[in-house]
Parts: structure tokens; C-alpha cells; sequence
């Protein structure tokens, strides 16, 4: 015996699943398939995209109480929904519980959030160490690499320093991570 809380097994083809599912819905019979959501690459593009998968192909899940609405569908000749049969075992009718239907559940809420944007924001930058005004650095990359320098300002993402260039000191604009830390003494500054 079945309980208003179980549902019955559908079986179809693979590619029928969604299709299957929404037909029933749409039916006004409470139906449902779990889904996923997977990255895919679009083709002919570098672009990807989410698309939604049936979790368990070729399986549909029913609420019990339409049983008798879903074998009038099966034996029928012709009918607007796809292919199906009533999974069985021995003749009867085979019900899940409810809750035997949480871990599919789970999963299918799961991956809906693996899709879904982390914020609406983009990623920040990375930023580096913030220096002291004052503090002597050694410029590792880019037209003054090798330099020594002194610090003017930093946030930790763009610092600014005085470079001396031909005994003049010039501000220069980098960005912190291609600083590193120089044992520069205080008397050689360049003021």
C-alpha cells in the first residue's frame, strides 16, 4: 500500500526525462526529476554556459496519488506526453518514501548554488604588502627594475615612490606586488 506521502517511479528514454517531466506538470500531475546544473563550453566560442541535466536519466518521480491518471496515460494509444512506463517489481507498483528522496534533493540544490554567481561583484585585485611612507624598496620588474627606491604612499595595491633617476628624484606609480624590501641605509636617500 502506498501513502499519500510516496511517490511512483517513471521510467523513459534519456532524452525524454525533462521533457517527460514537464509534460506531466503541465498536466497539473506532480511531477519531478532531479536536475544539475553543469559548466559547459558554448560551441564554437571560448564563452561557457550552465545547462540543466537530468541527475538520474530516464527516471520521473510521481506523487502516488495520480497512479490511477498515470496507467490510464500508459495504456493509451496516443497521448501528448512521452513515452513512459510504471516502474514495477513483481507486478505491483513500486513507491519511494518521501524522505528517500532528500539526498537527491540535496544534490540537486547543490549544484543550482555551484551555479549561481559567488557575488555580483568581480574579483579584486590581489594586493600586496601596504609599505611605510619612508620604507626603502627595490622595484623587481617593469622600466625601473633594479631600482632603489623610497616610499611616498602605498594601500597595497598601487604604491607610490621617489626614484632617483640621474641624481633627480622622480614619482613613479607601481603596482605593490612588484616591490620587494631593499637594504637601502637612510644616508643614501635621494632627496
Amino acid at each position: 500500500m502506498s501513502k499519500a506521502s510516496d511517490w511512483c517511479i517513471l521510467r523513459t528514454s534519456g532524452p525524454s526525462t525533462m521533457r517527460l517531466a514537464a509534460s506531466l506538470q503541465d498536466a497539473a500531475l506532480q511531477a519531478w526529476t532531479p536536475t544539475e546544473h553543469i559548466r559547459r563550453r558554448v560551441p564554437r566560442s571560448k564563452n561557457t554556459e550552465f545547462r540543466i541535466v537530468p541527475l538520474a536519466p530516464t527516471y520521473v518521480f510521481v506523487r502516488a496519488d495520480y497512479l490511477g491518471e498515470l496507467q490510464r496515460i500508459e495504456r493509451a494509444e496516443i497521448t501528448a506526453h512521452p513515452n513512459f512506463s510504471i516502474f514495477r517489481h513483481c507486478g505491483n507498483t513500486v513507491f519511494v518514501r518521501h524522505a528517500s528522496l532528500n539526498p537527491m534533493r540535496l544534490l540537486q540544490q547543490d549544484s543550482y548554488r555551484r551555479s549561481l554567481p559567488a557575488t555580483g561583484r568581480r574579483p579584486m585585485k590581489k594586493r600586496g604588502e601596504q609599505y611605510e611612507v619612508g620604507d626603502a624598496v627595490k622595484l623587481t620588474t617593469g622600466a625601473f627594475a633594479g631600482f632603489e627606491a623610497f616610499v611616498e604612499s602605498s594601500d597595497g595595491l598601487v604604491t607610490t615612490l621617489k626614484v632617483g633617476i640621474f641624481g633627480r628624484p622622480t614619482e613613479v606609480k607601481v603596482p605593490t606586488l612588484q616591490l620587494r624590501e631593499a637594504s637601502v641605509s637612510v644616508a643614501n636617500t635621494a632627496a
